[in-house]
C-alpha cells in the first residue's frame, strides 16, 4: 500500500465534541461555571480585538499585552526553537488544527493571511487578513503574495493543508502555492492541548468556527504550543512539488505524525459522505418505505442511473450500497464484479420499481432460453448461477456501451 494512505482517512479527524465515560461527568459539573467564564471572557475579548487593531502589526508592546490578555481569554501559546527564528523571512506554514491557529502564531510571529472572505479591507486588516486575490485562482495570488513580499516586512502565513485536522495521527498533503513564491519558509508546528478533566475537542469535523470559539471562551485553557522549526529553501534541482512533500515530511516528523496524500478535497468529500451516511442512519421503516425513495433523497439520481445500467438489480441492494460508495461506477463495478450478494428481481418485482422511480429501461436478461424449473435442487442452483451470468453478461456490454458513447 501507498505509503501516503497508511491512514484512513477518517483517522484524521475527531468526531465527537464531548468525551466518553467519566470525562463527561465532570463537563456536566463545570458547566454552570464554563458558561459564566466564557461570558465574561466574551467582553474581554472585545477589548483585546481593539488593542490589536490599534498597536502596530509588528510591535513587540502588541505581543506582549495580547498574550497577557489571550491567557486571561483562556488562550495559552508556548514556543520552543526561538534560536530557528529568521526574521527577513516573508514565508510562515504550519499545520492546521482549529481556528485559532492563526491567532497563536501571530502572538509569536507577526504575520497576515490571505483573505478568502468579502468583508470590508478595514475589517480584514483588523482580523490579520489581506485580500490577495484568493478567489481570482492560483495564478493571480502568487502574483500578489510576491508582491508583498516584496513590499511588506509583514510575512505572509500559510494552511498549506488547505484543512484542519485533529493533529493528531496525520497531516493533508501540502498545497504548493506557498512553497511557489520563490522564498525561503519558515515551518511552524503546531500541538494544542486542554486540561484533562474538561478535555473537549477544539475542532471536531464539520464544527463551526464560532461554536468553535464559544467552546475556546468555555474551556479553563487551550495550551497552543509552536515548535519552530528551521527555515527551508528550495534545492537547485528540486521541483515545487518535491520542496512541498520535504517541508510537510519535515511537519509530521516533529508532529511524529504520519504525512498522508489525502488532499483538503478529499477531506470534503469525506464529510459529505460522513454527514450523508449519519443522515441516512438507519429508522424504523416498513418493507414497502425502505423500497422507495423520495425524489428529494441525494440518492435518486445515483440509484436511477444505476438501474439504468443493471434493471434487474433490487433497490434496496442498490441503495445499500450507494450509501458505502456515494459513486455510481463504483456501485455498478461492485455489482458487476460480484462484491454485493443479491438476487435478480422477478419480471412483475422489476415492473412496480419501474414505475416507483419513473424507469424506462427495458429488462436486459437474455430470452434465448425458456425459463423451467429443474427436478433437483442441483439442477436448480446450476440454472440460476447460468441465467445470473448471462445477465451479468449483457450488464457488462450495456455498462461498456453507455459509456463508451459518453
Amino acid at each position: 500500500m501507498n505509503s501516503g494512505f497508511l491512514l484512513d482517512i477518517q483517522d484524521l479527524f475527531m468526531h465527537s465534541r464531548l468525551p466518553d465515560r467519566w470525562q463527561l461527568l465532570t463537563v456536566f459539573l463545570y458547566f454552570p461555571l464554563g458558561l459564566a467564564v466564557a461570558i465574561l471572557r466574551l467582553f474581554i475579548g472585545l477589548n483585546a480585538f481593539i488593542v490589536s487593531c490599534i498597536l502596530p502589526k509588528m510591535s513587540a508592546v502588541r505581543s506582549v499585552v495580547l498574550r497577557i490578555i489571550c491567557t486571561i481569554l483562556g488562550v495559552v501559546v508556548t514556543q520552543e526553537g526561538v534560536e530557528n527564528r529568521v526574521h527577513a523571512v516573508k514565508v510562515i506554514v504550519c499545520n492546521h488544527t482549529t481556528p485559532l491557529d492563526h491567532l497563536a502564531v501571530d502572538l509569536v510571529l507577526p504575520n497576515i493571511m490571505p483573505s478568502v472572505w468579502d468583508i470590508p479591507k478595514l475589517l480584514n486588516w483588523a482580523l490579520g487578513y489581506e485580500d490577495l486575490g484568493v478567489k481570482q485562482g492560483r495564478d493571480v495570488l502568487i502574483q500578489n503574495a510576491k508582491k508583498h513580499c516584496s513590499d511588506s516586512e509583514i510575512p505572509i502565513l500559510s494552511y498549506p493543508e488547505g484543512a484542519s485536522t485533529s493533529g493528531k495521527k496525520g497531516l493533508l498533503k501540502f498545497s504548493t502555492w506557498p512553497f511557489s513564491l520563490d522564498q525561503p519558509i519558515q515551518p511552524v508546528a503546531i500541538t494544542v492541548s486542554r486540561l484533562p478533566l474538561v478535555n473537549i475537542t477544539p475542532s471536531p469535523v464539520g464544527s463551526r468556527w464560532w461554536t468553535d470559539l464559544m467552546w475556546f471562551l468555555f474551556v479553563p485553557y487551550t495550551r497552543f504550543h509552536l515548535r519552530i522549526l528551521p527555515v527551508q529553501t528550495r534545492g537547485g534541482n528540486e521541483n515545487v512539488d518535491d520542496f512541498a512533500q520535504r517541508v510537510q515530511h519535515l511537519v509530521a516528523e516533529t508532529l511524529q505524525m504520519t504525512p498522508t496524500k489525502y488532499t483538503s478535497a478529499d477531506k470534503v468529500e469525506y464529510v459529505k459522505r460522513h454527514f450523508d451516511t449519519t443522515a441516512a442512519s438507519p429508522v424504523a421503516q416498513s418493507p414497502q418505505q425502505k423500497s422507495f425513495i423520495s425524489t428529494r433523497d441525494p440518492l435518486y439520481n445515483k440509484c436511477r442511473q444505476v438501474r439504468e445500467v443493471l434493471p434487474l438489480v433490487p433497490l434496496d441492494v442498490i441503495q445499500s450500497d450507494l450509501v458505502k460508495t456515494r459513486c455510481v461506477d463504483t456501485t455498478i463495478t461492485n455489482i458487476l464484479e460480484g462484491r454485493v450478494a443479491y438476487t435478480p428481481e422477478t419480471e412483475n418485482t422489476t415492473a412496480q420499481t419501474k414505475v416507483q422511480l419513473s424507469f424506462c429501461s427495458a429488462s436486459v436478461l437474455p430470452q434465448s432460453r425458456k425459463a423451467s424449473w429443474e427436478a433437483s435442487s442441483q439442477g436448480r442452483m446450476k440454472s440460476y448461477q447460468e441465467r445470473k451470468a448471462e445477465f451479468l453478461d449483457e450488464a457488462k456490454k450495456r455498462y461498456l456501451q453507455k459509456h463508451a458513447s459518453l
